[in-house]
């Protein structure tokens, strides 16, 4: 049975993002000057060193999948490490059953309806085993929509292992529509959050289970699903790094050691290209598709793909289909990416407060006085400036003004918001009417969650 490792290659199809097709590496090898003053194999593994750091520091900036068979495959089937979330559970609501090495099953019902199934194959395990599960009630630090039920349990012992894959069933007490479904898995109560491995024929929530803690589902919006992307993509990269080291330090000991079983030239760069490629297919693509559904993520999804340009261009292996297609693409994202920021200051004698999830839309600021509160709020005509209006009260009297704004952008992304206003302050049967202008520094903030 097959089964998928994360649901991103469904979003690259909505969104148009499509695998290449192989490269015909051989003619370009063979086509290689043998002649050098260094061997090849020197050459290449000097290559590999670059690339390795390269990638991990982001050093080379500018200048779809192939078959990675002949190259080392890195283990992409089972989960990376991902985030810590805290789990709460309903220790009211559990389940525990006897499975045998004939195999068995376990069900739950929590209290808001959703059931779970575990079923459990012949031969998985070696001696009977009592599985517990236990009710999730909520998640807190997982990307998923906070405003959706997640239907999700724990499963004990923690760290079982299964010889065969065992299956956990969800359904859902509310169905969550499939474009929106994020079906993950976490470790021991908590740790290492990530997308779960799951049976893709099938049309119910079928999760692949080699082993124990806790498994569900939950509802995300766009940025949720890039958010997990990202996970996936950050877990990649560092596999990638980890397979790189393991080849080339033993690679450094055979030719050191004069070992006869070093790997030749072309050998090499099958290595180089296979490496490069799946740091494409697991790392550039799932940032491209995070990009597309949160733009927050362009930039970074520009400069990988960039520094994976620049590791071809050193290793003289084919380029990037439609690279400058693409870059174009995520530049716009990124130019068009509404930038947050958070506000907090003092300006003449008043503390500011407040959030802004974007300079094109209209924002508030709480601020606080002596014995008084005021809110001021912002409606942009632009990015850069706008309109402002002031109500607010002090001892009983109450203030009310209106008046202009400016933000500054430095080339850092911080800067100044300022605005002139002028307040008429009422205590019947006395008022005044006084002109002032406040500035506060505008802190960028990159992950605030705007609704």
């Amino acid at each position: 049975m097959q089964v998928l490792i994360s649901r991103w290659e469904y979003i690259a199809g909505q969104l148009g993002v499509k695998r290449r097709p192989q490269v015909d590496v051989d003619s370009a090898m063979n086509n290689r000057n043998k002649e050098t003053c260094m061997s090849k194999t020197n050459l290449l593994i000097i290559g590999l060193v670059l690339i390795a750091v390269s990638l991990s520091c982001k050093s080379f900036m500018p200048a779809k999948s192939a078959d990675t068979s002949k190259g080392p495959a890195i283990d992409f089937t089972t989960p990376g490490k991902g985030l810590d979330v805290k789990v709460q559970l309903d220790k009211k609501q559990t389940a525990s059953g006897k499975v045998t090495k004939a195999g068995g099953s376990v069900s739950l019902t929590a209290a808001d309806g959703s059931k779970f199934t575990l079923g459990v194959p012949a031969d998985a395990l070696d001696a009977e085993t009592t599985i517990t599960m236990t009710a999730v009630t909520s998640i807190d630090g997982a990307p998923l929509d906070k405003n959706t039920p997640t239907a999700a349990v724990q499963l004990e012992p923690s760290g079982l292992f299964f010889k065969e894959m065992a299956t956990l069933t969800i359904v859902p007490a509310k169905e969550i529509p499939i474009k929106e479904q994020i079906i993950f898995s976490y470790e021991d109560d908590g740790k290492d959050y990530h997308l779960a491995v799951v049976d893709h024929k099938s049309k119910e929530i079928k999760i692949k289970l080699m082993q124990f803690s806790g498994a569900g589902v939950g509802s995300g919006s766009d940025r949720a699903w890039a958010a997990n992307l990202v996970i996936e993509a950050r877990a990649a990269e560092s596999r990638i790094f980890q397979k790189l080291g393991e080849y080339l330090q033993d690679e450094r000991r055979k030719m050191l050691l004069g070992d006869d079983d070093s790997v030749d030239g072309d050998a090499l760069a099958e290595r180089m290209k296979s490496a490069l490629d799946q740091f494409e297919d697991q790392v550039v693509l799932k940032e491209i598709v995070a990009a597309e559904l949160d733009c927050k993520h362009a930039e970074k999804a520009a400069q990988d793909l960039l520094s994976l340009e620049r590791q071809r261009q050193l290793a003289g292996l084919p380029g990037t289909p439609n690279l400058l297609e693409k870059l174009s693409k995520l530049s716009k994202i990124a130019k068009d990416c509404a930038k947050a920021f958070l506000v907090s200051g003092t300006s003449n004698n008043v503390s500011f407060t407040g959030q802004i999830c974007s300079l094109d839309k209209p924002f508030v600021l709480n601020g606080t006085f002596g014995n008084g509160s005021e809110t001021q709020s912002f409606t942009p005509s632009s990015a850069t400036g706008g309109s402002v209006e002031e109500s607010g009260n002090s001892g009983g009297c109450t203030q009310t003004g209106a008046g202009t704004y400016q933000v500054t952008l430095n080339d850092q992304g911080s800067g100044e918001l300022q605005w002139t206003e002028t307040v008429t302050a009422s205590c019947p049967p006395y008022s005044s009417t006084k002109t002032y202008t406040f500035k506060l520094p505008l802190k960028p903030a990159p992950d605030l969650s705007c609704p």
